[in-house]
């Protein structure tokens, strides 16, 4: 009688054939496997990106609010120093003068080669009238007052074409003259004897014989000076210490104070 084999010892030849046959299924049809994978492949790639990405941008956000946290405090910081020195500035020039006086801020500016004049925040409110002069925070003489609203007023500086102011020169003979406004933000002394003796880098100072404007406020330096031949003439030129382009802040002498 013929014994057929068990099925127990047929196990391990059908694990062979049945993977054999699974894997000739896979190379035969390998492009229709790829078919189906390559989607969700993609899928869980592109969300590994996108969460890669979100974290990235939430740290870069994160990082750039630190930056303009720590931007806003430096400024604050920078901002308080400012100030700080310029009320020192102010308590100083008042102690050297006596002269009493109103701060006010530069809230515009008309500079040009015809025109240098300002906007202050301070008016007929604050005590403020026309003829005013104006000194920086350190005693610098600017210029006066031109116009006067509520609360603001109008400057006109030394060096409108259309600003006069009488002036003295710190040399031996302590010269006086009317410097005026030029083109290019210049002064010029003119009608000056000749004899006088005039020196580059000699300081110029108001004279006080303008009734509003006192005496011995520092405006700038002599950079040049020539004569005209026919009149035998001097004139200077005087260069403002005062930059009205960095111009923030002034100091405004009322008439109670001269």
């Amino acid at each position: 009688m013929k014994i057929r084999p068990s099925f127990r010892n047929r196990r391990p030849w059908l694990g062979v054939v049945l993977f054999c046959s699974v894997g000739m299924m896979l190379f035969l049809f390998r492009g229709w496997t790829l078919t189906v994978l390559e989607p969700m492949l993609a899928f869980f790639s592109g969300a590994a990106q996108r969460l890669t990405s979100e974290l990235s941008s939430q740290e870069e956000q994160t990082l750039r609010d630190q930056i303009t946290a720590l931007s806003i405090d430096r400024a604050a910081y920078l901002q308080l120093i400012d100030e700080n020195s310029t009320l020192k500035a102010e308590l100083g020039f008042q102690e050297r003068t006596g002269l009493s006086s109103i701060p006010a801020r530069v809230i515009s500016k008309s500079l040009s080669q015809t025109v240098s004049r300002f906007v202050m925040d301070v008016g007929t409110k604050d005590g403020i009238q026309i003829g005013d002069p104006i000194v920086t925070d350190d005693g610098l003489f600017v210029g006066t007052v031109r116009s006067v609203q509520s609360g603001s007023s109008t400057a006109m500086a030394l060096s409108d074409p259309s600003h006069t102011t009488a002036v003295s020169l710190l040399n031996d003979r302590r010269t006086i003259g009317v410097g005026s406004g030029t083109v290019g933000g210049l002064l010029e002394i003119r009608f000056i004897p000749a004899d006088e003796s005039i020196q580059v880098n000699d300081l110029v100072v108001t004279s006080g014989l303008e009734e509003t404007v006192p005496s011995g406020l520092l405006i700038g330096l002599v950079n040049a000076v020539s004569q005209d031949p026919t009149t035998l003439f001097l004139t200077a030129v005087v260069e403002p210490l005062a930059d009205l382009r960095r111009l923030k802040s002034v100091l405004v002498l009322t008439s109670e104070a001269l």
